[in-house]
């Protein structure tokens, strides 16, 4: 038996809960769309108030870090 370890490449699907600070005079309207594009482009500050993390969706590659023997 040996034990890896790796670098995986991963899509994960998780929903993070933010508390954001929004600036309606420079960012307008909170809708949506406008959240996600501010978010995006870094123009609004935000806090993770708590992280959902789904299961592991896929990998789409490794690096071999590290090899132990048992």
């Amino acid at each position: 038996m040996k034990y890896l370890t790796v670098s995986a490449d991963c899509t994960k699907e998780s929903r993070d809960l933010l508390s954001i600070e929004w600036d309606e005079g420079k960012l307008g309207e909170p809708t949506g769309e406008a959240v996600l594009k501010a978010l995006r482009e870094g123009r609004a500050d935000y806090d993770v108030v708590d992280v959902d993390e789904g299961n592991l969706s896929s990998f789409n590659g490794v690096e071999v870090l590290e090899v132990e023997d048992e």
